[in-house]
């Protein structure tokens, strides 16, 4: 497939301290290298902080597949939307690995809000529907307890945003059996009998250092086999 530059999708950026623009200009040079070389990813891992902080390389690069990373810290579902064409579609990776939607929820001060959850999940599905429409392998990933934050230590906020987090994960479940997708459950594996997370798999309540993402990586790389895709 012959592409001119003209032809390459670059969003621009939304708005002053929008987090999807902190790293815009590096995945346009990314996107730009990988599209004008003809390479096509493997697995393209998009969403939030806890895939943008997650060093892929280190728990599968050992299986000689190429691994792109589209996520952002502070990200949210409905900016990953905006730039899902540049990011995810024009590079047609075989498989889009997905995790996003927690920072579109609650902090929980108040009652739960169930509009932002609803948000989440259409923004999802429509994300996931343009994937498959593309010919794209989606596995689409649960949602993380949490401990904390250790920033915001109020133990009943922390368990209603919990509570919301496993409404939005069965809906995330449902939507992945609709649209022929791979569910991850990653919160299974990550959640501990009281309903968060275990203090020992993250630092600071809510993102997972390595013993955490070996634990994703082993969820991941099993479920994927499950559906004869090795990574």
């Amino acid at each position: 497939m012959t592409m001119t530059r003209d032809a390459l999708i670059k969003p621009g950026l939304f708005s002053l301290g929008v987090p999807a623009d902190s790293r815009r200009g590096e995945f346009d040079f990314g996107n730009e290298s990988l599209l004008m070389q003809g390479v096509r990813p493997d697995f393209l891992f998009a969403g939030d902080s806890i895939t943008h902080f997650w060093e892929v390389q280190a728990y599968f690069g050992g299986t000689g597949k190429l691994l792109v990373n589209r996520g952002i810290g502070a990200d949210t579902s409905t900016y990953l939307r905006k730039r899902f064409a540049a990011d995810v579609l024009q590079l047609r990776p075989h498989v889009l690995v997905m995790k996003i939607g927690t920072n579109d929820l609650d902090w929980c001060r108040e009652a739960l809000d169930e509009a932002k959850s609803d948000l989440v999940c259409d923004n999802i599905s429509a994300m996931v529907t343009d994937a498959r429409a593309a010919g794209i392998t989606v596995a689409l990933c649960s949602l993380l307890p949490i401990w904390g934050p250790s920033w915001y230590p109020v133990p009943e906020f922390t368990a209603r945003k919990n509570a919301q987090i496993v409404t939005v994960n069965q809906a995330l479940r449902a939507q992945a059996q609709a649209h022929d997708a791979i569910y991850v459950d990653y919160h299974s594996a990550l959640v501990s009998a009281a309903g968060d997370m275990p203090r020992d798999f993250a630092d600071d309540g809510v993102h997972p250092h390595h013993r955490g993402y070996a634990i994703m990586a082993q969820v991941l790389r099993d479920t994927l086999r499950q559906r004869d895709i090795d990574l």
